[in-house]
């Protein structure tokens, strides 16, 4: 994974999501992109019914482009286009009422197409071939950026293990730890590069190796 730059987030002209009267709010992420999307969550809980929270949310979209809901199990996703953001909101009844989250998630970039998104998952990560990218997220936290890829494939943990040592130093990156564990079923890497910090976990998933890798690079 290249060097990452300045741990603060890129400035974007969030749309402005309304909370329900009373509810008590919070950030889950003022800015991360999943998979190279950008976009920001908040969450609340209200006492207020999951029914009555509905409509307070359905009033807002009601006039939005594109207004739509559905369901996702138990929960409730009201959403509509504000320009190049998709808004959602996602509700489900809880004891104390009604536990939500709002999202707003870029759609679309200027002179960026899909494929080129696509392309930018997981990049700069080194991978036996054949390996999926399953996510690829980017996020921070005060003074660090992070970003955290998940990978699988068909390779053993210890030919993961191989591959990776060999890779990160080409790039690099030192190895601070490695170790094995569970009989070879889970294996834990450490790398340092200047003040940069990965840590590599690779396990077994039932007939698949699934790899995590988290960059920590501070400000």
């Amino acid at each position: 994974m290249g060097g990452l730059a300045a741990a603060a987030p890129p400035p974007r002209d969030w749309p402005a999501i309304p909370s329900p009267s009373g509810a008590r709010t919070y950030w889950i992420a003022e800015y991360m992109e999943h998979n190279t999307v950008p976009m920001q969550i908040r969450g609340f809980e209200s006492g207020e019914s999951m029914q009555e929270i509905s409509r307070y949310y359905e009033k807002w979209f009601a006039d939005k482009t594109g207004y739509g809901v559905s369901h996702v199990g138990e929960t409730r996703v009201l959403g509509a286009r504000f320009g190049v953001y998709q808004v959602t909101v996602q509700l489900r009844a809880v004891p104390s009422g009604t536990a939500g989250r709002l999202v707003a998630a870029v759609v679309y970039e200027e002179g960026e197409s899909a494929e080129q998104r696509a392309e930018r998952v997981g990049k700069g990560f080194p991978r036996p071939p054949g390996s999926l990218v399953i996510s690829d997220t980017l996020s921070y936290d005060e003074g660090q950026r992070n970003r955290t890829i998940m990978v699988t494939n068909g390779m053993s943990v210890e030919t993961n293990a191989l591959y990776l040592r060999e890779q990160m130093i080409r790039l690099g990156w030192s190895l601070l730890q490695d170790r094995t564990v569970e009989g070879g079923e889970r294996s834990a890497l450490v790398f340092r590069r200047g003040r940069e910090e990965m840590v590599v976990t690779i396990a077994r998933r039932d007939d698949t190796y699934l790899v995590v890798a988290s960059q920590t690079t501070p400000d």
